[in-house]
Protein backbone atom coordinates (compact mmCIF):
# COMPACT_ATOMS: atom_id res chain seq x y z
CA UNK A 1 0.00 0.00 0.00
CA UNK A 2 1.20 3.90 -0.77
CA UNK A 3 1.98 5.36 2.25
CA UNK A 4 -1.14 8.47 1.88
CA UNK A 5 -2.96 10.45 4.67
CA UNK A 6 -4.89 8.50 7.48
CA UNK A 7 -8.70 8.80 7.98
CA UNK A 8 -7.76 11.66 10.54
CA UNK A 9 -5.16 13.71 8.25
CA UNK A 10 -6.52 13.48 4.94
CA UNK A 11 -8.48 16.28 3.48
CA UNK A 12 -10.10 14.95 0.67
CA UNK A 13 -8.15 16.90 -1.61
CA UNK A 14 -7.70 14.27 -4.58
CA UNK A 15 -4.47 14.99 -5.64
CA UNK A 16 -3.85 11.27 -5.38
CA UNK A 17 -6.99 10.33 -7.09
CA UNK A 18 -5.86 13.29 -9.66
CA UNK A 19 -1.80 11.51 -10.53
CA UNK A 20 -3.02 7.93 -10.41
CA UNK A 21 -1.97 6.18 -13.52
CA UNK A 22 -4.43 3.36 -13.18
CA UNK A 23 -7.36 4.98 -11.70
CA UNK A 24 -6.51 3.17 -8.37
CA UNK A 25 -7.72 5.50 -6.16
CA UNK A 26 -11.46 6.46 -5.68
CA UNK A 27 -13.27 8.55 -3.27
CA UNK A 28 -15.33 6.90 -0.25
CA UNK A 29 -18.25 8.89 1.72
CA UNK A 30 -17.39 7.86 5.69
CA UNK A 31 -21.13 7.46 8.02
CA UNK A 32 -20.08 11.07 9.37
CA UNK A 33 -20.49 12.25 5.31
CA UNK A 34 -17.03 13.53 4.72
CA UNK A 35 -15.41 11.83 1.81
CA UNK A 36 -11.79 10.44 2.04
CA UNK A 37 -9.81 7.98 -0.43
CA UNK A 38 -9.63 4.20 -1.03
CA UNK A 39 -6.77 2.26 -2.97
CA UNK A 40 -7.55 -0.53 -5.14
CA UNK A 41 -4.37 -3.12 -4.43
CA UNK A 42 -5.13 -4.79 -7.90
CA UNK A 43 -4.41 -1.75 -9.74
CA UNK A 44 -1.50 -0.16 -8.16
CA UNK A 45 1.65 0.12 -10.13
CA UNK A 46 3.33 1.36 -7.22
CA UNK A 47 4.61 4.50 -8.79
CA UNK A 48 4.68 7.08 -5.77
CA UNK A 49 2.76 9.64 -7.97
CA UNK A 50 0.27 9.80 -4.96
CA UNK A 51 2.62 10.09 -2.19
CA UNK A 52 4.28 12.73 -3.76
CA UNK A 53 1.31 14.81 -4.45
CA UNK A 54 -0.45 14.48 -1.23
CA UNK A 55 0.33 17.77 0.54
CA UNK A 56 0.06 15.84 4.33
CA UNK A 57 2.91 13.21 3.42
CA UNK A 58 5.15 14.53 0.64
CA UNK A 59 7.06 16.44 3.13
CA UNK A 60 6.72 19.93 1.36
CA UNK A 61 5.16 23.11 4.28
CA UNK A 62 2.42 25.01 2.64
CA UNK A 63 3.65 28.22 4.24
CA UNK A 64 5.83 29.95 7.18
CA UNK A 65 4.31 31.21 10.54
CA UNK A 66 6.33 34.75 9.05
CA UNK A 67 4.27 38.50 8.93
CA UNK A 68 2.55 38.44 5.52
CA UNK A 69 4.32 41.18 2.88
CA UNK A 70 1.11 42.96 1.64
CA UNK A 71 -2.22 43.16 3.21
CA UNK A 72 -5.01 45.09 2.03
CA UNK A 73 -8.72 46.12 2.64
CA UNK A 74 -10.11 45.69 -0.75
CA UNK A 75 -13.49 45.48 -2.74
CA UNK A 76 -14.84 45.13 -6.27
CA UNK A 77 -14.95 48.80 -8.62
CA UNK A 78 -17.85 47.40 -10.72
CA UNK A 79 -20.85 47.87 -8.30
CA UNK A 80 -22.51 44.51 -9.66
CA UNK A 81 -19.57 42.28 -9.41
CA UNK A 82 -19.07 43.69 -5.26
CA UNK A 83 -23.46 42.81 -4.95
CA UNK A 84 -23.01 39.53 -6.32
CA UNK A 85 -20.14 38.81 -4.18
CA UNK A 86 -20.52 36.89 -0.71
CA UNK A 87 -18.57 39.93 1.12
CA UNK A 88 -16.84 42.42 -1.76
CA UNK A 89 -16.92 40.68 -5.02
CA UNK A 90 -12.76 40.53 -5.23
CA UNK A 91 -12.93 36.58 -6.52
CA UNK A 92 -15.37 38.00 -9.32
CA UNK A 93 -13.47 40.78 -9.99
CA UNK A 94 -10.57 38.55 -10.72
CA UNK A 95 -12.15 36.09 -12.33
CA UNK A 96 -13.67 38.25 -14.87
CA UNK A 97 -10.11 40.15 -15.24
CA UNK A 98 -8.64 36.11 -16.38
CA UNK A 99 -11.40 35.25 -18.74
CA UNK A 100 -12.03 38.74 -20.46
CA UNK A 101 -8.32 40.62 -20.72
CA UNK A 102 -6.35 36.98 -20.31
CA UNK A 103 -8.63 34.78 -22.65
CA UNK A 104 -7.95 32.23 -19.50
CA UNK A 105 -10.43 29.91 -17.72
CA UNK A 106 -11.48 29.81 -13.98
CA UNK A 107 -11.76 27.18 -11.47
CA UNK A 108 -14.15 27.37 -8.61
CA UNK A 109 -17.33 26.01 -6.71
CA UNK A 110 -20.72 26.21 -7.56
CA UNK A 111 -23.88 24.47 -5.92
CA UNK A 112 -25.30 21.63 -8.33
CA UNK A 113 -28.27 20.48 -6.78
CA UNK A 114 -27.26 19.48 -2.65
CA UNK A 115 -23.64 19.16 -3.98
CA UNK A 116 -20.50 21.75 -3.85
CA UNK A 117 -18.14 20.65 -6.35
CA UNK A 118 -15.58 22.66 -8.80
CA UNK A 119 -15.45 23.18 -12.16
CA UNK A 120 -13.53 24.74 -14.95
CA UNK A 121 -14.82 27.56 -17.31
CA UNK A 122 -14.07 30.37 -19.41
CA UNK A 123 -17.81 32.10 -19.28
CA UNK A 124 -18.08 34.44 -17.31
CA UNK A 125 -21.77 34.16 -16.80
CA UNK A 126 -20.62 31.00 -14.67
CA UNK A 127 -18.79 32.79 -12.82
CA UNK A 128 -21.72 34.37 -10.89
CA UNK A 129 -22.97 30.74 -9.73
CA UNK A 130 -19.13 30.92 -8.36
CA UNK A 131 -19.72 33.93 -6.14
CA UNK A 132 -20.73 33.30 -2.65
CA UNK A 133 -19.46 31.48 0.04
CA UNK A 134 -20.42 27.84 0.08
CA UNK A 135 -20.50 26.32 3.99
CA UNK A 136 -19.87 22.78 3.14
CA UNK A 137 -17.69 20.43 1.47
CA UNK A 138 -16.66 20.98 -1.78
CA UNK A 139 -15.67 18.02 -4.44
CA UNK A 140 -12.36 18.23 -6.11
CA UNK A 141 -13.07 15.52 -7.99
CA UNK A 142 -10.74 15.71 -11.54
CA UNK A 143 -10.55 19.45 -11.33
CA UNK A 144 -6.41 19.33 -11.43
CA UNK A 145 -6.53 16.99 -14.00
CA UNK A 146 -8.81 19.74 -15.92
CA UNK A 147 -6.56 22.44 -14.86
CA UNK A 148 -3.07 20.55 -16.09
CA UNK A 149 -4.85 20.16 -19.96
CA UNK A 150 -5.49 24.36 -20.03
CA UNK A 151 -2.25 25.03 -18.98
CA UNK A 152 -0.54 22.41 -21.76
CA UNK A 153 -2.68 24.19 -23.89
CA UNK A 154 -1.12 27.40 -23.23
CA UNK A 155 -4.30 29.10 -21.32
CA UNK A 156 -3.54 30.67 -17.97
CA UNK A 157 -6.12 29.70 -15.14
CA UNK A 158 -7.21 30.93 -11.93
CA UNK A 159 -8.32 28.61 -9.18
CA UNK A 160 -9.75 29.83 -6.53
CA UNK A 161 -10.51 27.04 -3.33
CA UNK A 162 -9.66 25.86 -0.49
CA UNK A 163 -5.85 25.92 1.01
CA UNK A 164 -5.56 22.22 1.55
CA UNK A 165 -7.36 22.00 -2.03
CA UNK A 166 -4.64 24.72 -3.50
CA UNK A 167 -1.90 23.14 -1.87
CA UNK A 168 -2.74 19.57 -3.81
CA UNK A 169 -2.88 21.92 -7.07
CA UNK A 170 0.61 23.01 -6.94
CA UNK A 171 1.84 19.54 -5.94
CA UNK A 172 -0.01 18.54 -8.81
CA UNK A 173 1.26 21.07 -11.42
CA UNK A 174 4.48 20.77 -13.14
CA UNK A 175 6.35 24.13 -11.55
CA UNK A 176 6.97 24.95 -15.56
CA UNK A 177 3.34 25.47 -16.11
CA UNK A 178 2.70 27.48 -12.60
CA UNK A 179 4.01 30.78 -13.81
CA UNK A 180 0.15 30.54 -15.82
CA UNK A 181 -1.50 30.02 -12.81
CA UNK A 182 -2.82 31.91 -10.49
CA UNK A 183 -3.89 30.73 -7.17
CA UNK A 184 -5.88 31.75 -4.63
CA UNK A 185 -7.12 30.40 -1.17
CA UNK A 186 -9.92 31.60 1.08
CA UNK A 187 -10.07 31.98 5.12
CA UNK A 188 -11.30 28.65 5.68
CA UNK A 189 -12.79 28.42 8.72
CA UNK A 190 -13.38 24.58 8.57
CA UNK A 191 -15.32 22.11 6.28
CA UNK A 192 -18.44 20.94 7.55
CA UNK A 193 -20.30 17.57 6.53
CA UNK A 194 -22.56 17.88 3.91
CA UNK A 195 -24.55 15.31 5.36
CA UNK A 196 -26.31 18.73 7.00
CA UNK A 197 -27.51 19.77 4.11
CA UNK A 198 -28.83 16.02 3.21
CA UNK A 199 -30.76 15.98 6.62
CA UNK A 200 -32.11 19.42 6.10
CA UNK A 201 -33.44 19.01 2.67
CA UNK A 202 -35.10 15.89 4.23
CA UNK A 203 -37.02 17.84 6.89
CA UNK A 204 -38.29 20.46 4.89
CA UNK A 205 -39.27 17.86 1.58
CA UNK A 206 -38.88 20.46 -0.50
CA UNK A 207 -35.80 21.60 -1.54
CA UNK A 208 -34.10 21.51 -5.02
CA UNK A 209 -31.07 22.93 -4.29
CA UNK A 210 -29.33 25.41 -1.88
CA UNK A 211 -29.71 28.84 -3.40
CA UNK A 212 -26.95 30.93 -0.85
CA UNK A 213 -25.87 30.76 2.32
CA UNK A 214 -25.20 34.07 3.23
CA UNK A 215 -25.86 37.46 1.97
CA UNK A 216 -26.09 41.43 1.82
CA UNK A 217 -29.73 42.19 1.50
CA UNK A 218 -29.63 43.80 4.49
CA UNK A 219 -25.91 44.79 3.92
CA UNK A 220 -22.49 43.70 5.56
CA UNK A 221 -20.88 44.25 8.96
CA UNK A 222 -17.71 44.07 10.58
CA UNK A 223 -19.28 42.64 13.65
CA UNK A 224 -22.24 40.54 14.58
CA UNK A 225 -23.01 39.89 10.61
CA UNK A 226 -25.61 37.19 10.47
CA UNK A 227 -25.77 34.28 7.95
CA UNK A 228 -29.11 34.15 5.82
CA UNK A 229 -29.54 30.61 3.98
CA UNK A 230 -32.12 30.31 1.14
CA UNK A 231 -32.77 27.70 -1.13
CA UNK A 232 -34.76 26.78 -4.31
CA UNK A 233 -38.03 24.77 -3.88
CA UNK A 234 -39.41 22.14 -6.39
CA UNK A 235 -41.70 24.68 -7.66
CA UNK A 236 -38.49 26.92 -8.03
CA UNK A 237 -39.29 29.29 -5.68
CA UNK A 238 -36.87 31.39 -3.89
CA UNK A 239 -37.25 30.68 -0.05
CA UNK A 240 -35.10 32.49 2.51
CA UNK A 241 -34.79 30.96 6.08
CA UNK A 242 -35.33 34.10 8.91
CA UNK A 243 -32.59 35.14 10.23
CA UNK A 244 -31.90 34.64 13.45
CA UNK A 245 -33.76 31.01 13.50
CA UNK A 246 -31.49 28.42 13.61
CA UNK A 247 -30.92 26.19 10.47
CA UNK A 248 -28.94 22.51 10.25
CA UNK A 249 -26.08 23.99 7.54
CA UNK A 250 -25.43 27.01 8.72
CA UNK A 251 -25.29 27.00 12.78
CA UNK A 252 -24.26 23.46 11.74
CA UNK A 253 -20.96 25.06 10.16
CA UNK A 254 -20.63 27.89 12.60
CA UNK A 255 -20.37 25.09 15.71
CA UNK A 256 -17.40 23.94 14.58
CA UNK A 257 -18.75 19.80 15.54
CA UNK A 258 -19.26 18.85 11.87
CA UNK A 259 -15.72 19.22 10.60
CA UNK A 260 -13.74 17.24 8.86
CA UNK A 261 -10.94 15.72 11.76
CA UNK A 262 -8.28 17.28 9.67
CA UNK A 263 -9.62 20.62 10.01
CA UNK A 264 -9.27 20.82 13.84
CA UNK A 265 -5.60 20.33 13.14
CA UNK A 266 -5.12 21.96 9.80
CA UNK A 267 -1.95 22.16 8.38
CA UNK A 268 -1.85 25.45 5.84
CA UNK A 269 -3.17 27.49 8.23
CA UNK A 270 -0.25 29.97 8.07
CA UNK A 271 0.12 33.94 7.24
CA UNK A 272 2.84 33.42 4.46
CA UNK A 273 1.56 30.98 1.70
CA UNK A 274 2.34 28.96 -1.14
CA UNK A 275 -0.56 30.45 -3.07
CA UNK A 276 -0.07 33.74 -4.96
CA UNK A 277 -3.41 35.53 -2.98
CA UNK A 278 -5.32 34.52 0.09
CA UNK A 279 -8.74 36.10 0.50
CA UNK A 280 -11.73 36.79 2.94
CA UNK A 281 -14.05 39.27 5.15
CA UNK A 282 -11.91 41.86 6.29
CA UNK A 283 -13.64 41.00 10.26
CA UNK A 284 -14.11 44.12 13.10
CA UNK A 285 -13.19 46.96 10.75
CA UNK A 286 -13.26 49.97 11.60
CA UNK A 287 -10.89 52.08 9.11
CA UNK A 288 -14.08 52.29 6.40
CA UNK A 289 -17.20 52.24 7.62
CA UNK A 290 -18.87 54.27 4.74
CA UNK A 291 -18.11 50.71 2.30
CA UNK A 292 -19.53 48.26 5.53
CA UNK A 293 -23.28 47.48 3.53
CA UNK A 294 -21.30 46.43 0.98
CA UNK A 295 -19.22 44.69 1.85
CA UNK A 296 -14.89 45.18 2.60
CA UNK A 297 -12.42 42.00 1.88
CA UNK A 298 -9.15 41.49 2.98
CA UNK A 299 -6.35 40.48 0.72
CA UNK A 300 -2.73 38.79 1.31
CA UNK A 301 -0.55 38.78 -1.30
CA UNK A 302 1.70 36.44 -1.14
CA UNK A 303 3.83 36.72 -4.35
CA UNK A 304 4.61 39.01 -7.37
CA UNK A 305 2.66 37.67 -9.49
CA UNK A 306 -0.25 37.82 -7.32
CA UNK A 307 0.14 41.30 -6.03
CA UNK A 308 -0.11 42.57 -10.07
CA UNK A 309 -2.56 40.83 -10.73
CA UNK A 310 -4.96 42.14 -8.33
CA UNK A 311 -3.42 45.43 -9.48
CA UNK A 312 -4.85 45.01 -12.96
CA UNK A 313 -8.03 43.52 -12.28
CA UNK A 314 -10.62 46.52 -11.24
CA UNK A 315 -10.32 45.80 -7.37
CA UNK A 316 -9.66 49.05 -4.78
CA UNK A 317 -6.84 48.43 -2.74
CA UNK A 318 -5.96 50.27 0.51
CA UNK A 319 -2.77 48.75 2.29
CA UNK A 320 -3.02 48.02 6.07
CA UNK A 321 -1.60 46.94 8.73
CA UNK A 322 -1.58 43.50 8.81
CA UNK A 323 -2.68 43.05 12.65
CA UNK A 324 -6.24 44.24 10.97
CA UNK A 325 -6.34 41.20 9.08
CA UNK A 326 -4.71 38.70 11.34
CA UNK A 327 -6.00 39.32 14.89
CA UNK A 328 -9.96 38.84 13.59
CA UNK A 329 -9.06 36.49 11.51
CA UNK A 330 -6.99 33.63 13.67
CA UNK A 331 -7.90 30.88 11.20
CA UNK A 332 -5.19 32.23 8.82
CA UNK A 333 -2.77 30.97 10.95
CA UNK A 334 -4.12 29.11 14.15
CA UNK A 335 -5.32 25.51 12.27
CA UNK A 336 -6.24 24.12 16.25
CA UNK A 337 -9.38 23.49 17.75
CA UNK A 338 -9.65 21.00 20.52
CA UNK A 339 -13.59 20.39 19.56
CA UNK A 340 -11.91 17.45 17.86
CA UNK A 341 -12.19 16.02 21.32
CA UNK A 342 -15.84 17.27 21.94
CA UNK A 343 -18.60 13.94 22.05
CA UNK A 344 -20.33 15.67 20.25
CA UNK A 345 -17.63 15.47 17.25
CA UNK A 346 -17.19 11.68 18.15
CA UNK A 347 -21.01 11.02 17.97
CA UNK A 348 -21.63 13.27 14.99
CA UNK A 349 -22.09 9.81 12.26
CA UNK A 350 -24.20 7.95 14.66
CA UNK A 351 -25.81 11.13 15.10
CA UNK A 352 -26.81 12.06 11.72
CA UNK A 353 -27.28 8.46 10.26
CA UNK A 354 -30.02 7.68 13.85
CA UNK A 355 -31.22 10.65 15.87
CA UNK A 356 -34.34 12.73 14.80
CA UNK A 357 -34.10 16.10 13.40
CA UNK A 358 -34.99 18.08 16.37
CA UNK A 359 -32.41 16.60 18.29
CA UNK A 360 -29.71 17.27 15.55
CA UNK A 361 -30.44 20.89 15.77
CA UNK A 362 -30.20 20.68 19.46
CA UNK A 363 -27.22 19.19 19.29
CA UNK A 364 -25.38 20.57 16.21
CA UNK A 365 -27.32 23.82 15.68
CA UNK A 366 -27.85 24.93 19.51
CA UNK A 367 -31.23 25.47 19.57
CA UNK A 368 -31.34 25.41 23.19
CA UNK A 369 -33.28 28.53 23.56
CA UNK A 370 -36.94 26.82 24.56
CA UNK A 371 -37.31 25.52 28.22
CA UNK A 372 -36.97 22.02 28.19
CA UNK A 373 -36.04 20.91 31.66
CA UNK A 374 -34.41 17.53 30.07
CA UNK A 375 -31.95 19.45 27.78
CA UNK A 376 -31.09 21.98 30.61
CA UNK A 377 -27.83 19.85 31.61
CA UNK A 378 -26.89 19.86 28.09
CA UNK A 379 -27.14 23.80 27.75
CA UNK A 380 -25.21 24.57 30.66
CA UNK A 381 -22.75 21.53 29.54
CA UNK A 382 -22.83 23.74 26.28
CA UNK A 383 -22.34 26.92 27.24
CA UNK A 384 -19.28 26.11 29.49
CA UNK A 385 -17.45 23.77 26.80
CA UNK A 386 -17.35 26.44 24.28
CA UNK A 387 -15.91 28.85 26.64
CA UNK A 388 -13.68 26.39 27.40
CA UNK A 389 -12.43 26.20 23.80
CA UNK A 390 -12.60 30.19 23.07
CA UNK A 391 -10.20 30.59 25.76
CA UNK A 392 -8.01 28.32 24.75
CA UNK A 393 -7.74 29.55 21.42
CA UNK A 394 -7.29 32.71 22.53
CA UNK A 395 -4.14 31.84 24.15
CA UNK A 396 -2.61 30.13 21.28
CA UNK A 397 -3.99 33.14 18.85
CA UNK A 398 -1.58 35.52 21.25
CA UNK A 399 1.25 33.30 21.67
CA UNK A 400 1.21 32.51 17.62
CA UNK A 401 0.59 36.06 16.86
CA UNK A 402 3.14 37.36 18.83
CA UNK A 403 5.40 35.15 17.26
CA UNK A 404 4.49 36.00 13.65
CA UNK A 405 4.41 40.20 14.26
CA UNK A 406 8.14 39.45 15.70
CA UNK A 407 9.34 37.15 12.14
CA UNK A 408 10.53 39.04 8.81
CA UNK A 409 8.53 39.05 5.87
CA UNK A 410 8.85 36.25 3.73
CA UNK A 411 9.59 37.04 0.01
CA UNK A 412 8.91 35.23 -3.07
Amino acid sequence: MPTLASHKTCTACMGCMNVCPKGAIGKIQYPDGHFGIRVDMNLCIECGGCERVCPIVNGSNYGEMSRPRLTYAAWAENPEVRHRGATSGIFGALAHKMIKAKGGCVAGVVMSGLTCRYILTDDIYIVGQMQGSKYTSSQPDYIYKEILGELRKGRDVLFCGLPCHVAALLSYIPKPLQERLIAIDIICGGVSSPLLIKRFAEEKNDVKSIRSFRNKDEGWRSQGFRYNLKYLSKDDEIISEKRGVRNLVTDGFACELTDRFSCYDCRMAFPSRKSDLTIGDLWGDQDFPEQHFEGISSIIAHSEKGKNFIKEAGIILNPIDPVKVLKPNSRIFNGKSIKQYFPERRMLARGLQDWDYPTLMKVYASDLRARNLLWMPFAAYRLASFKLAELVRKLQNKKLLSKILASKEIIR
